[in-house]
């Protein structure tokens, strides 16, 4: 069998209005479509932009991360359902077979390509072929955005109910003739009146009464299956609701709250008891975890998130709600308090890469749970202290090296983040950083060498050795993914780009930016006259076949060092 990869390809033809090599994500802007085909390239970031603007001009601008997330999943369902066509077509067309009426093969196929291959062949297949979701924004009244797709996903297009309802949205399926054949498209528009006629009419809010408030902390208390128990101050059980026995799968009899009482854990007497409710203002404690075993399945366990207060009289009464039911092997959500919890994550942060925080929150808010490949153009910048081995050789009796290492990466920090790029890691005197746009990584590079003539001005003012800096700077499309095993996984970055950027830093000259000719030309255009480029020269680097086109740059203000730099260059 062929590989996925050289299956014939079928051609078919594009969209209305789409060229046949207009696959690539164009940057936002009405009139100018957004080509999604693979749920792994960055498209997210572009969409969210044109959903600002649509909901601005439909006047519910609140209601952003609600919509992300309800295209989030169409768009993803669509382009699920297009690359299991594709790969089917390939698949028959390699094969000579008809893989659809045997659906656990192709299934067992389809799962063992996305497991060594990701969606990366299937996404080459669909951009040859043309089968590609196109998403543009019509400034038509009462329209978030049009969506053209293949017609074997029609299916697929659909949106979630309960979400839709919710905030007042409702899918249209078109049949108008501006589609090219084979294709179909659909528009989610804005529908208050048929789904939530009150929207429009809740221009103010109602104050309640305090009996309407104790009714519907009532109704609340019940629909949350909340559960009371009160404890004495030596950890008796005085009082319990029968809603906590239920949710244990016990009798509701005092032999089940005898046996209760042995399976609570007995850190949570000791925390709570005698802990939080002996030393907080007012006894009061709030959002305190425990996980109880269900006595009958000791594979299962129940976490409780609880609150509660000491009494006058020394009673403890807690307020207990079911957060989830777990198998013995799942700790997915932590026991203890939750400030404590927080108090850890304030501790550990720092330790977490930057990128990684940020996509984990994007994922949790688009409703996943994992942190998936993609693919995406980045500009990948490298800096070093060169010479810092043989630095620490000769000072690190005189001075502490720690902290002087700090004091760079701590200021190199800065300027990423000030040109709002990403750390991506940091090994030992070296730092990685990401830049979704070029031209800042370009900005930020300068700063750092602002920062770095700065101190060793200061450092040669007190007669200490000089530190300085390379930078390597490369533009490219690279694979941000899962490395590693499950026991411990870096979600970074890899590529040739990522190679290509370090091998720039480890051939720039100390104090100098290196870029490659392939940044140059996404930045030239841009109007920045405080920077200078050098005359494009070629270097042979490590690893790589042909020489590699590079310039130097720097600030108009700073000497024209260029010609020293690619002399030394022309002397290796």
């Amino acid at each position: 069998m062929k590989s996925f990869s050289s299956a014939p390809m079928i051609a078919v033809d594009p969209p209305s209005g789409t060229s046949s090599n207009k696959i690539e994500s164009h940057s936002p802007g009405h009139g100018r479509p957004i080509i999604v085909t693979s749920i792994e390239h960055n498209v997210w970031q572009e969409l969210e932009q044109e959903i600002v603007c649509s909901l601005k001009r439909l006047q519910c601008p609140r209601l952003l991360d609600s919509t992300v997330l309800l295209l989030h999943k169409l768009i993803t369902n669509i382009v699920r359902t297009m690359h299991r066509h594709a790969f089917q077509r390939a698949i028959e067309d390699d094969l000579n077979i008809d893989i659809a009426s045997k659906d656990n093969v192709f299934d067992e196929l389809l799962q063992n390509e996305l497991i060594t291959h990701g969606d990366r062949n299937i996404e080459q297949f669909c951009r040859k072929n043309h089968f590609q979701v196109i998403l543009t924004f019509p400034e038509e009244k009462g329209t978030l955005i049009r969506i053209e797709y293949p017609e074997n996903c029609d299916n697929s297009a659909y949106l979630d109910s309960k979400l839709a309802k919710a905030i007042g949205f409702t899918l249209l399926k078109q049949i108008d003739g501006t589609t090219a054949p084979g294709y179909h498209s659909a528009k989610v528009v804005r529908d208050i009146a048929r789904h939530h006629p009150h929207l429009e009419q809740a221009e103010h809010s109602e104050l309640l009464l305090s009996a309407e408030e104790s009714d519907k902390t009532q109704a609340i208390f019940c629909k949350l299956n909340y559960g009371i128990i009160v404890f004495s101050s030596a950890g008796d059980i005085l009082s319990i609701s029968p809603a906590i026995l239920n949710n244990l799968k016990l009798e509701v009899s005092p032999t089940s709250v005898h046996i209760l009482t042995g399976i609570i854990p007995g850190h949570f007497y000791n925390d709570v008891l005698w802990g939080l409710a002996l030393e907080s203002q007012g006894g009061v404690f709030e959002n305190y975890r425990i996980r109880v075993r269900l006595p009958h399945d000791n594979s299962l366990s129940l976490l409780f998130n609880i609150s509660g207060y000491r009494h006058h009289d020394m009673t403890i009464h807690t307020l207990w709600q079911v957060v989830s039911l777990d198998h013995k092997a799942t700790h997915t959500l932590a026991e203890g308090s939750i400030l404590n919890e927080a108090r850890v994550h304030n501790i550990t942060r720092n330790y977490v890469p930057q990128l990684v925080e940020q996509k984990a929150r994007e994922i949790v808010r688009l409703g996943g749970n994992a942190l998936p490949n993609e693919e995406c153009r980045l500009a990948v910048l490298f800096c070093d202290i060169a010479g810092f081995t043989s630095y620490v050789e000769n000072n690190e009796k005189e001075e502490s090296v720690i902290h002087t290492l700090n004091l760079i990466l701590g200021r190199i920090t800065k300027a990423v983040r000030q040109h709002e790029g990403i750390i991506d890691k940091f090994m030992g005197d070296c730092v990685m950083a990401l830049f979704r746009e070029p031209h800042k990584a370009i900005l930020a590079a300068l700063e750092i060498h602002k920062h770095s003539y700065d101190f060793n001005n200061l450092r040669m003012r007190a007669g200490k050795d000089l530190l300085l800096l390379r930078i390597g700077i490369h533009w490219g499309k690279v694979v941000i993914g899962n490395v590693g095993s499950s026991d411990r996984l870096d979600w970074t970055t890899i590529g040739d780009v990522v190679n290509t950027a370090a091998r720039l830093e480890k051939n720039c000259c100390p104090g100098a930016i290196l870029i490659s000719e392939a940044l140059y030309e996404t930045t030239a255009h841009m109007d920045h006259p405080e920077i200078r480029f050098s005359k494009p020269f070629h270097l042979k680097l490590k690893g790589k076949r042909n020489k590699q086109a590079v310039r130097y740059v720097q600030t108009a203000s700073q000497p024209l060092l260029h010609d020293i730099f690619t002399t030394h260059h022309a002397k290796d």
